[in-house]
């Protein structure tokens, strides 16, 4: 096996010596950084396995240099393991909110150190294989408002219903503004972005299990915060490769709800979905968006090929596009169609309670049943 190599970065030349010299002993080849543009530039020309980054730096702030780092794609992948002298809760955040994936203050135990790499490289190592285990399905709107959180949401407890023998968890993968918890009544709804705040190596199976919500039919939730987008943590792209590994490890289904975003991490785990479920109100401004969705989707490399319709009839409308004039146009196959539901989703949402539960012979159950039955199909 290939010696991992781990880029050492700190303005202070006796404590990179000794950091250095506690790591070789553990067998791994060191790389230093005496300033973060030397870091930056080292990381990007190497590719370690793994960067120590001291947070105070009289060029540029730990904190700066792991932002950069993020944001380029030969370095954006890479765990970072953070040093400060600081213990602060709002300096930690700010750390993971740059893109640490861990945290040590300063002075440094060598036991400790040793424990945190190897747990950050196993779980880097995790996060970098294919998911294999479960099915990824991804719900993704072309426009907002248009009905996709209630789509997923109770396309996922039918699938529980009809398939009771498929273990199957929801995430509601937001950076903030979530509604699944409201709509089902839930208190605590903030698992995914309070993940988003521990260091990597506290995600596991386990620490996993803590933050999930598991609803009456069996289906298990990770919720987002109702707490406006952008007010809190935003999401990693590490940690939510690293959640998702674990969760399609343990599920048969792994069903995301995600926004009207192509940014990372999203892009990443729309090239992880095997189906894209995609909806479209069926208008010529809603198929025009749907075709530019398709088409930013082949720019950015994901597999459009993937994608299939589901039409939500917001309201009858004169002006509907067929079901056929829409798969000519998109050439793509539409799975279902959403009939107009005005009043039955707002009793939903009053209830506490999903669509498929209160009707479950209702049109609109029916044509969330071909949607189960297309993700099961594959």
């Amino acid at each position: 096996m290939a010696t991992k190599r781990i880029l050492v970065v700190d303005d202070d030349v006796e404590a990179l010596r000794l950091i250095g010299l506690m790591l070789e002993r553990q067998g791994y080849q060191i790389l230093a950084a005496a300033n973060g543009q030397q870091a930056i530039q080292k990381a990007i020309e190497t590719q370690p396995s793994l960067i120590v980054l001291d947070l105070m730096m009289p060029d540029i702030d730990g904190y700066e240099v792991a932002t950069r780092l993020r944001g380029h794609p030969a370095t954006d992948a890479i765990p970072i393991l953070m040093f400060t002298a600081k213990s602060g809760v709002n300096d930690r955040i700010a750390g993971f909110q740059a893109g640490a994936d861990d945290f040590m203050t300063k002075p440094v135990r060598p036991k400790e150190l040793a424990s945190r790499i190897e747990s950050l490289l196993a779980s880097s190592s995790s996060a970098s294989e294919d998911l294999e285990a479960g099915h990824v399905v991804g719900f993704l709107p072309t426009k907002g408002g248009l009905g996709t959180t209630m789509l997923a949401l109770n396309s996922a407890i039918e699938l529980r219903r009809m398939y009771s023998d498929y273990s199957a968890v929801l995430v509601e993968l937001q950076q903030g503004g979530g509604t699944m918890g409201l709509q089902l009544g839930v208190e605590e709804s903030d698992g995914l972005l309070a993940l988003m705040q521990q260091p990597l190596s506290y995600i596991t199976q386990e620490t996993l299990r803590d933050h999930l919500v598991t609803h009456d039919s069996g289906l298990d939730l990770l919720l987002s915060s109702a707490h406006p987008s952008g007010t809190g943590v935003s999401l990693d792209r590490q940690r939510v490769r690293t959640i998702l590994r674990y969760l399609s490890d343990a599920r048969d289904y792994v069903l995301l709800d995600l926004p009207r975003d192509l940014g990372e991490p999203y892009r990443e785990t729309l090239n992880l979905c095997e189906t894209i479920l995609m909806t479209v109100e069926p208008n010529r401004i809603g198929i025009d968006l749907a075709q530019r969705t398709i088409d930013a989707l082949d720019r950015l490399g994901i597999d459009s090929q993937s994608v299939r319709i589901v039409l939500i009839h917001r309201a009858p409308a004169l002006g509907s596009m067929s079901r056929s004039m829409i798969e000519q146009t998109l050439h793509r196959e539409m799975v279902a169609g959403i009939p107009p539901a005005l009043d039955v989703a707002q009793q939903s949402v009053q209830n506490g309670r999903s669509i498929v539960e209160m009707q479950p012979h209702g049109l609109v159950t029916q044509q969330i049943r071909r949607v189960v039955q297309s993700i099961v199909a594959g």
